[in-house]
């Protein structure tokens, strides 16, 4: 389906719990994970929300990707594994995500992402990592 609705495709909510002292740090690192691939994104996803809960502490990425296997070889990179994983190291607390199938999509993503340690994502120095809920 053209436009801004997807009902055929996965959806993520990630919360990072920023640590304050770090915010700085953390914007940087983040930033450079998606600004230099503005095309790449623009053509790769249904939609992309970036920023901040009332508190400023929790940082939200909702982002639904087109093709997810695409996005299983993007999440086995080296600057990906790297790059996420100095984030953990600005966070306080380990990064949830919830994550949502299309009404229309079968639940196959489910299986590849179970509730618990993402098996995906990499541990920061600090020892936290990602979790689904």
């Amino acid at each position: 389906m053209p436009g801004v609705v997807t009902t055929e495709s996965s959806a993520f909510i990630s919360r990072f719990h920023v640590n304050p002292q770090r915010r700085e740090e953390f914007i940087e690192i983040f930033d450079s994970l998606w600004r230099p691939h503005l095309d790449f994104m623009n053509a790769q996803c249904n939609f992309v929300f970036y920023g901040w809960d009332r508190d400023n502490k929790i940082f939200y990425a909702i982002e639904s990707y087109k093709d997810e296997e695409l996005l299983k070889e993007l999440r086995k990179s080296d600057a990906f594994q790297e790059q996420v994983a100095k984030l953990m190291e600005c966070c306080d607390a380990p990064m949830e995500m919830e994550l949502s199938r299309g009404m229309d999509s079968d639940a196959s993503c489910f299986d590849f992402y179970p509730q618990g340690p993402s098996k995906v994502h990499p541990v920061g120095k600090n020892g936290l990592g990602a979790v689904f809920i």
